[in-house]
């Protein structure tokens, strides 16, 4: 009997939607849920290592359910919403719940991989028989079923799934919490069936032994616009290990259909919740689950979210209770006896908190001796009681945060953590102060005429190089044009010496403020980006002189045949707070862009004039948007205090001394 085609009826569209998963776990999941339905009691998953050992050439997951009778495999297969599921809500022989029923879990498979092979096995009444089924993903629409032959002695009925020609190397379906990620998705289904054994790997899939306490709610009805009803409830799986956090979206049996993450602050715990109800079974029938949360499904997980952070603030309150009682019986608590008055009641709840969250979090602070946890606890009440300054901002900052903000900040703290947060707010933060109080260095009389170049600005410059884009690291700081160019060679690492001074062009020594490089090439190029920044103090104008003399700097550096051929892009600013009318004309020339003073593309050149009011505004916008996230103005007396705290050591003699006259520019060696 020859191999036969078949062709599966549906639109390409709806077959390619149904062959993509978020994540290759899920369709893994989706061949299990297929081999449990099918009533099997055993199911292998096997990963199979590529050639070069590093990675995974092929997928197999093995069961011994009761297969598909070969006269049905065509019709089940090309026809999607006639799955013999659909019949009925119990499985054939043993009568389990059924997860599946439309028969579109067998092209979740093609996610993972490009071709997909399935072995069956069947009792055919007086043997057992065996057939293959092939498809393509290119060829989603036509499959090959071959013909069927008697089974080897002492086969037993099955289906080998074998996903080969994989798309990427799923490295996800490699991690060690791969079986954890599975034994969250058939908690209940083990549970409630728990003579299924599910292998992964060699890894047997066993929620019930790493579950630490489990709670059930009933949640209010979802209600449609249509007035239908569907009864909701929320099972609530803490677990003994640390795992991802997620809210999965379930029927009334408990099959997960989707997941998100539960959007609430439970620090200490890690668990999954399940949302049941038919309306997401509903939704999933119509492929509208999640895509775009519906009224009814945001109303029941509102709802759902409400009743986790009850949950979790009674089990705090309980394990909290539970660690004291230990803590006591180990004579390291740092406390005796009840509190006494409302103050001390108040300490002991904040310190209980954050006593069980540093318990969970830090393993060498459960593993460590007595004395040692006696010690850091009353160090810990120590901070509490003694800091009041810090530590009770913080937690009214935290604590008094309204609702919607509570979920965006423990949302963040699922992919972040709170330090990390704060970090990246004071660097903002800071960056504003800075740019705030440069503005008033550089334009208010009282400051403008004072600063001094090279000692002061130059100086805070150097530690900002940020203001010229994030892009550049600074390289060198105040050294002559040698010391550019050997910093050139260093960083393309060319076999060239410098023997001699290199010098502009009038034959003088050059001076530059600040080098910058940038430290992220262009993808396949190896070309290198030098800017070369010259700041002028505030009072001084860039001038005609001071443009031949930028311009001198930048032949120097093209005409040196030191460098001619090198694959560098030189460009060089121009910095001080006006510009004379004869530079102002040559920097606003209809062929090229406006504040280009020279520009050429054979020397690889570029020579712009910059005011600080251009690169402080520049700065400004790009950080407008976070200014706005962070609510955060700074004012003319905060950015210069925070000017004279971060650079005391430059700026001390400017706040302290200013009737002292300011520094005169060099004659000959600056611009």
């Amino acid at each position: 009997m020859p191999v036969k085609t078949f062709s599966v009826e549906v639109q390409d569209d709806h077959l390619n939607r149904i062959s993509q998963v978020r994540k290759p776990v899920l369709a893994v999941a989706e061949l299990i849920w297929n081999a449990v339905d099918a009533d099997a009691d055993h199911v292998s998953v096997f990963l199979e290592d590529d050639h070069l050992g590093d990675g995974i050439g092929a997928i197999q997951v093995v069961d011994d359910g009761h297969g598909i009778p070969h006269a049905d495999a065509e019709g089940l297969f090309s026809r999607l919403g006639g799955s013999w599921k659909g019949g009925g809500r119990l499985s054939r022989q043993k009568h389990r719940i059924l997860h599946g029923k439309d028969g579109e879990g067998r092209f979740r498979a093609f996610s993972l991989g490009r071709v997909v092979d399935w072995s069956v096995r069947y009792d055919a009444g007086n043997e057992i028989r065996q057939y293959g089924i092939s498809m393509i993903k290119d060829r989603l629409k036509h499959g090959e079923l071959k013909p069927e032959e008697p089974a080897a002695n002492g086969n037993k009925p099955g289906v080998t799934v074998r996903i080969s020609e994989l798309d990427t190397y799923p490295r996800s379906l490699r991690s060690p919490s791969a079986p954890d990620e599975l034994a969250q998705i058939f908690a209940l289904y083990l549970r409630q069936y728990p003579d299924i054994r599910v292998l992964y790997n060699g890894t047997r899939v066993d929620p019930s032994s790493a579950e630490d306490h489990v709670q059930s709610y009933t949640l209010p009805n979802i209600v449609t616009p249509e007035g239908e009803k569907f009864s909701t409830a929320l099972e609530i799986v803490e677990w003994k290990m640390r795992t991802e956090r997620r809210l999965y979206f379930c029927d009334a049996k408990g099959f997960p259909l989707d997941d998100t993450v539960p959007g609430i602050h439970a620090p200490g715990f890690d668990f999954t919740a399940y949302l049941k109800s038919d309306y997401f079974a509903k939704l999933a029938a119509e492929n509208r689950l999640i895509a775009s949360l519906d009224p009814p499904t945001e109303a029941a997980l509102t709802s759902a979210k409400d009743a986790l952070r009850d949950h979790f603030r009674r089990r705090a309150s309980e394990k909290s209770a539970g660690l004291v009682e230990e803590w006591r019986r180990e004579d390291v608590y740092p406390y005796s006896g009840e509190p006494v008055g409302m103050v001390e009641e108040a300490e002991r709840q904040v310190f209980n908190v954050v006593a069980l969250n540093v318990n969970h979090y830090l393993p060498s602070f459960q593993e460590a001796d007595e004395k040692t946890k006696k010690l850091q606890l009353h160090l810990l009440r120590h901070a509490i009681e003694h800091a009041p300054g810090s530590l009770s901002k913080i937690l009214s900052e935290v604590l008094d945060l309204p609702a919607d903000k509570q979920l965006e900040l423990s949302g963040m703290l699922d992919r972040t953590t709170l330090s990390a947060i704060i970090s990246a707010s004071k660097t903002v933060a800071d960056r504003l102060e800075f740019i705030q109080g440069l503005e008033t260095l550089v334009f208010d009389g009282e400051f403008k005429h004072e600063v001094r170049e090279r000692t002061q600005l130059h100086r805070i410059i150097a530690d900002n190089a940020w203001m010229f884009g994030e892009q550049y690291n600074i390289s060198v700081d105040d050294e002559s044009l040698t010391e550019v160019l050997k910093k050139h060679i260093a960083l393309q690492k060319l076999d060239i010496e410098i023997d001699e001074q290199v010098k502009r062009i009038d034959g003088r020594r050059g001076i530059v403020d600040l080098m910058f490089s940038r430290n992220i090439q262009l993808a396949g190029s190896e070309e290198r980006e030098h800017l070369i920044v010259e700041l002028k103090r505030p009072d001084v104008k860039i001038d005609s002189e001071a443009a031949t003399q930028i311009k001198s700097y930048a032949f120097a550096v093209a005409e040196d045949e030191r460098f001619k051929d090198t694959k560098t892009k030189w460009v060089f600013w121009a910095v001080s707070s006006d510009i004379d009318p004869f530079v102002r004309r040559d920097i606003n020339q209809k062929d090229r862009a406006r504040g280009i003073l020279f520009q050429d593309d054979e020397l690889r050149i570029t020579i712009w004039v910059k005011t600080w009011s251009q690169i402080i505004n520049e700065c400004k916008s790009r950080l407008r948007f976070f200014a706005e996230k962070l609510n955060y103005s700074p004012d003319r007396d905060s950015s210069l205090s925070h000017l004279k705290t971060t650079y005391h050591k430059y700026l001390a003699d400017l706040f302290t001394a200013k009737d002292e006259p300011a520094e005169e520019a060099a004659p000959t060696e600056q611009i």
